[in-house]
């Protein structure tokens, strides 16, 4: 009779120590529950927010460029609207390849080009951003290329005509653009010379010098190669000047 006691007791027992646990873990999960609602509402709250803060910001983007393409037309009336190729386009601060970018532009873009011309560079105006782009990453323009070829000859230049476009499946271009960039790849094929190029950059932009020759200098190593048409001048294994025979 004892035992029976003892094992009803005990029985009893669990039950209350599970029924107490479960109501635990009720309340525990009711807490999480509201927890969880009173975040959502406050996530739906800062997207809202951010929601409205961008569309001020692009409001403002789009105010800003329409007053700088007024500033800059007012300044300069002579603009030239044009495309950029296909492969795309990289806005610098400054007229060469070592230029800061500003942002990259997509291939087929429209932008407006200054009638200003630097080292096969021109001034462009691009979604507000006053920048400068590569002659060789521009479409071919009729407009443009009259007023290119109503500049004195630029020196940078190896060939008189630059083709603008190249074959994006040639093995050597690929081959170019993973060694130098898309934008120098473009115009090495087109056999251009810049300021800043290494010698690699050179040899396969208009190939092996007839003789060159060395010396060392105060400002550094300087070179000299002499091909049929041109001398060009390096410092420390970078192109600084050259010039046509």
């Amino acid at each position: 009779m004892k035992n029976i006691t003892f094992v009803l007791i005990l029985f009893l027992l669990c039950n209350v120590t599970h029924s107490q646990s479960i109501t635990q873990i009720n309340k525990q999960l009711d807490s999480l529950y509201n927890l969880r609602k009173n975040i959502q509402i406050k996530v739906k709250d800062l997207q809202d927010q951010l929601n409205t803060v961008n569309s001020k910001i692009n409001t403002l983007e789009t105010k800003k460029a329409s007053i700088s393409n007024t500033s800059s037309t007012n300044d300069n009336d002579d603009i030239i609207v044009a495309k950029i190729t296909s492969g795309g386009a990289i806005l610098r601060d400054t007229p060469n390849s070592t230029g800061k970018t500003l942002t990259t532009i997509p291939g087929n873009e429209t932008i407006n080009v200054y009638k200003v011309q630097q080292n096969l560079y021109l001034k462009v105006l691009y979604k507000g951003q006053t920048g400068y782009v590569s002659y060789s990453t521009i479409q071919t323009n009729q407009e443009l290329d009259d007023f290119i070829a109503g500049k004195e000859p630029v020196k940078q230049s190896v060939t008189t005509s630059i083709v603008r476009t190249v074959n994006e499946n040639d093995p050597r271009f690929q081959k170019l653009v993973k060694l130098y960039g898309h934008e120098n790849a473009v115009k090495i094929i087109n056999g251009e010379l810049w300021q800043g190029m290494s010698y690699g950059m050179v040899l396969e932009s208009i190939g092996k010098p007839n003789s060159k020759n060395s010396n060392n200098a105060p400002d550094g190593v300087k070179e000299k190669w002499l091909y049929s048409d041109y001398t060009l001048d390096f410092i420390n294994g970078e192109l600084k000047n050259w010039k046509k025979k």
